[in-house]
């Protein structure tokens, strides 16, 4: 493998204890425009999110580094990332975690960066991007796509709660904070405003919400924050954090977010009825319906 040029920088993470790779901020920008999720409108609203929202299996997923200690690959890892907590489906029965080839990722990654340098979202999933059909799939893998994105305002609390619950992961391009890179650990907290560093653009998803009885390792009540999936880990972040680090966020919908057999997410929903959330909250109706027909219909009540 040739590394043609590389504009990416690595830092230490001295309690991580591995090296990683970032990106300027400003170089992860979408430039093509992104149609906005947004909740149903009033003529039917939805309840309130009920935390906590477990789409992880409470952290147990492997989700690894996949190349991000050596190289600036945080946008395609945080799809794989995204596609294996789908399809782990909170370790219940009929659900398997996708293995990703790094070998692949690493290889498609330098393709469409033109070396080492880091990607922007449309990379990611603009018309041609690799996560998309058209783009071959995350790692080149045909099963590894998403066939609809919507733009999210991370900031908007009840929107992204009900992205998390809904569809598993909300995906973020941030700026992180040098403070974040001396105490990241797995479990840590982050609960305040912080100040970015757009030196250090980095793209995650969010998973996971926690509820009013969620406590993290270090006594901290985590009601309502996000677990945030990174460096073959995760910590946990406010909705003060996140909205402090420059975010930029999009929700993905995909196939394989349903067990094969019978379309149901391991939350017990038909594909059917997540169709009609997704295009209720402004989604793509011709590209998810292609999804509903690869599975069983749901069966009908007697």
């Amino acid at each position: 493998m040739i590394r043609k040029t590389a504009s990416t920088h690595k830092k230490w993470l001295p309690k991580h204890g591995q090296w990683v790779h970032f990106t300027h901020r400003d170089a992860m920008r979408r430039k093509t425009p992104m149609a906005k999720a947004k909740l149903p409108g009033a003529e039917a609203p939805i309840p309130a999110t009920t935390l906590p929202v477990d789409c992880t299996g409470n952290a147990t997923c492997s989700l690894p580094m996949l190349g991000n200690d050596v190289y600036g690959d945080c946008g395609p890892v945080m799809m794989a990332h995204s596609s294996q907590i789908r399809t782990y489906g909170q370790g219940k029965p009929g659900f398997t975690e996708l293995v990703v080839n790094q070998a692949a990722l690493v290889s498609q990654y330098e393709t469409v960066s033109g070396g080492d340098n880091g990607t922007d979202e449309d990379m990611l999933v603009g018309a041609n991007g690799i996560a998309t059909p058209a783009g071959g799939g995350v790692a080149g893998d045909p099963m590894d796509v998403v066939v609809d994105h919507l733009d999210v305002d991370v900031t908007d609390i009840p929107l992204t709660q009900y992205c998390l619950d809904q569809f598993y992961t909300v995906e973020v391009a941030w700026s992180v904070p040098d403070d974040v890179l001396q105490n990241f650990a797995q479990g840590v907290v982050f609960v305040n405003a912080d100040t970015p560093d757009p030196n250090n653009g980095h793209f995650t998803p969010l998973a996971d919400v926690g509820g009013p009885s969620s406590v993290a390792a270090d006594g901290t009540n985590v009601n309502g924050y996000y677990r945030l999936i990174t460096w073959g880990t995760w910590c946990w972040v406010s909705p003060a954090f996140v909205a402090s680090v420059q975010p930029q966020a999009f929700v993905t919908f995909a196939a394989n977010q349903f067990n094969k057999t019978d379309g149901y997410d391991s939350h017990g929903r038909h594909v059917s009825d997540q169709a009609a959330a997704w295009v209720a909250l402004g989604g793509n109706a011709q590209a998810v319906a292609a999804v509903v027909a690869q599975f069983p219909a749901k069966p009908t009540a007697p």
